[in-house]
């Protein structure tokens, strides 16, 4: 097949993520990008309607909306309750078959930079280049690799769309397995032209950390933001895991969108003659069309057809006030210790889970599945039996900062959903003090008060009357001088 000449050309519009908490992970591009906040939803996304729509049974998910500079652009997040999130691999790279990096044009480095490192994320090697075109690259909470431009790939865009925000989504890449194929599905499939814009040259894979590395490329014109298509033949990447689906943590899929019906079915009928497979026909609502398809590498790509004006603001590509959206969690406790032992011996505690039985209240606590690296660390799983009423949860821990912090979240087991919780550590002059977090929505409605309020207590005891006399005991029997 020839390439497209002619016919409808759909910008690429929206990048999406399955991210494993939506307050972080949307924090973190707010705060750290100024991306401006733009609704959210919760309702449109569970349901037979979303499950058709994602191919995933029985989805449910709450999504948040972020707009950048870009004149019809968004970032969508997906937190999802059903299926939950599978965690990226710590050892994930971005030779690995997937969308991997994007791109993010900023008007300020050094304070973007600064702001990152505030949010706990620090750049993968020093920034490369000069001053006006240094480029650094950071991963986000979700694994994302996400590169830092000063100097913007595409300047004719830079004066136009949302001037209050100073920074524009650039890029999108994608590893794949041959391209060939996936190069003539952009061009012929959706329709894209190839771009003569320089993005990347060989000195900037040691970025992301492949200093090196040989690769093939194809980068083509998405309107505002350029879609870049890459083989790694050295290193060479691991293939899409067995279990793949696309709410594993990570970019989700990229959409290409379209205001008019005419133009929507003309992609679609593309895509489908290249041998693209949608998860279901596709839906059309008033103002509004969508459906996902799969090219024959596994790649999920979205067609959407916005009406412009209300629906626009509606579904996202307007800003909106933080308070007009969704809450993932809707209730709160919190608790704070402080333990008469140095941080070494604390952190030893709260992250051994084969003793955790002596004192977080479930008995007994069994690891069915280790961490990455570590036994007790991120990616390790838990069985937790409960008291009567209680029954059997799961929680599986997402991320260690060493010494510093844990965060784990229930994965099965809990009457409440998005269940997250975080636990910090900090010196506090020859003490150490605990702070315990966690947050929550009830699945029955009404009884939120109650359970926070019993949580809260439960929380109390747990720390006070249980693990500061567990680690107390334990560390004064251990600088007891042995006696002879």
């Amino acid at each position: 097949m020839s390439p497209t000449t002619t016919g409808s050309i759909p910008p690429l519009n929206q990048i999406a993520f399955s991210v494993v908490d939506l307050r972080l992970t949307e924090r973190w591009f707010r705060e750290g990008f100024a991306l401006l906040p733009a609704g959210g939803s919760r309702a449109l996304m569970r349901g037979p309607l979303a499950a058709h729509v994602q191919g995933l049974p029985r989805a449910a998910s709450t999504c948040w909306w972020l707009v950048g500079r870009n004149s019809w652009f968004q970032l969508e997040l997906f937190q999802f309750e059903r299926p939950i999130a599978k965690l990226m691999p710590a050892d994930f790279r971005p030779c690995d078959i997937g969308y991997t990096r994007m791109g993010i044009w900023v008007d300020d480095f050094d304070a973007t930079m600064e702001k990152l490192a505030q949010l706990g994320s620090q750049p993968l090697t020093a920034p490369q280049g000069e001053r006006g075109g240094r480029r650094a690259c950071v991963r986000n909470p979700d694994g994302v690799y996400v590169e830092i431009m000063e100097d913007d790939p595409l300047p004719q865009f830079n004066r136009r769309g949302r001037l209050d925000c100073p920074a524009a989504i650039r890029s999108v890449t994608l590893s794949v397995p041959q391209l060939a194929d996936a190069a003539a599905y952009f061009e012929t499939g959706i329709g894209l032209k190839a771009s003569d814009v320089i993005l990347h040259t060989p000195e900037h894979e040691a970025l992301w950390g492949l200093p090196g590395a040989t690769t093939r490329s194809r980068l083509f014109d998405g309107g505002e933001v350029l879609v870049e298509v890459v083989q790694y033949l050295d290193p060479i990447g691991k293939p899409w895991p067995n279990d793949y689906r696309v709410s594993n943590q990570g970019i989700l899929n990229i959409a290409f969108g379209v205001r008019h019906k005419p133009d929507f079915n003309e992609v679609y009928r593309r895509v489908e003659a290249f041998g693209a497979k949608p998860n279901c026909r596709p839906i059309h609502l008033p103002g509004a069309g969508v459906v996902y398809v799969n090219d024959t590498h596994g790649f999920s790509v979205e067609i959407m057809r916005i009406k412009s004006g209300l629906v626009d603001r509606l579904v996202g590509f307007e800003p909106r006030p933080l308070h007009k959206r969704p809450d993932p969690d809707t209730r709160s406790i919190e608790h704070r210790v402080t333990i008469n032992a140095p941080p070494s011996e604390v952190w030893e505690a709260i992250t051994d889970q084969d003793n955790m039985a002596q004192w977080i209240g479930f008995n007994p606590v069994t690891v069915r599945k280790h961490g990455w690296t570590e036994r007790h660390g991120a990616g390790s799983e838990r069985v937790m039996q409960g008291p009567p009423g209680v029954g059997q949860v799961v929680e599986q821990v997402v991320a260690v900062n060493p010494q510093q912090s844990v965060r784990y979240r229930v994965i099965a087991g809990s009457p409440l959903a998005s269940h997250q919780g975080e636990i910090t550590l900090k010196q506090s002059g020859e003490l150490s003090e605990v702070h315990w977090t966690i947050r929550f929505r009830p699945k029955l409605t009404g009884s939120g008060a109650l359970l926070q309020q019993l949580l809260q207590a439960r929380l109390t005891t747990m720390l006070e009357k249980h693990l500061k006399p567990y680690i107390e005991t334990r560390s004064a029997a251990s600088s007891v001088p042995a006696t002879r």
